[in-house]
């Protein structure tokens, strides 16, 4: 599943385990995201704050700041984390499907979509160590942060990466060259 989206094992070190999948698909999602998004830090905010509460047991809070005036979300926004979740949700049905070589992550807290609104606009005046300043949100976020942001020398080319040793894992394959072609020709007819 890693490989697929361009990731290798050793940049989610420090990373907890349940969260492995969440963040290989926020950098795939940095990578291939068109608009390329700029939020970044409010959907890492809003999985921080998810993963303290619930490792503390709590849910007061998790909605963010109901006292705030409603404010009908930015489509921007809204398009681009909407690409994030449907990665999310493809990486984890192909998870499921490779009988779960990654962890499942808890996924009714790593994502509100009010919150992550609501921190965008925070984020415009202020810095996240400033809006959530406990030593906890601190550390775990900036371990998300650095394995989000780490560079992947291995990655394959759709994932931002070198495609030199894709390519040559595939050459036996003889994809798009005369001799394919031509073999596949010769195959085709010998099947009529």
């Amino acid at each position: 599943c890693l490989g697929v989206l361009g990731v290798k094992k050793e940049i989610l070190e420090g990373v907890p385990d349940h969260l492995h999948l969440p963040v290989a698909v926020t950098r795939y999602w940095l990578r291939r995201a068109s608009p390329k998004p700029d939020y970044l830090h409010a959907l890492l905010m809003v999985m921080v704050q998810g993963e303290l509460n619930r490792c503390q047991g709590l849910t007061t809070g998790w909605q963010g700041d109901t006292k705030e005036i409603f404010q009908p979300p930015n489509r921007v926004v809204a398009h681009s984390f909407n690409q994030w979740q449907a990665c999310l949700m493809d990486a984890s049905q192909l998870n499921q499907l490779l009988c779960r070589p990654l962890q499942q992550p808890h996924f009714a807290w790593l994502y509100q979509g009010r919150l992550v609104h609501q921190r965008v606009r925070q984020l415009q005046e202020s810095t996240p160590e400033v809006i959530l300043p406990t030593a906890d949100f601190k550390s775990l976020y900036s371990v998300l942060l650095d394995a989000v942001l780490q560079p992947d020398p291995g990655a394959n080319t759709r994932a931002g990466g070198a495609v030199e040793p894709l390519t040559a894992s595939m050459g036996h394959l003889h994809l798009n060259t005369p001799d394919g072609v031509e073999g596949r020709k010769q195959k085709r007819e010998g099947w009529e």
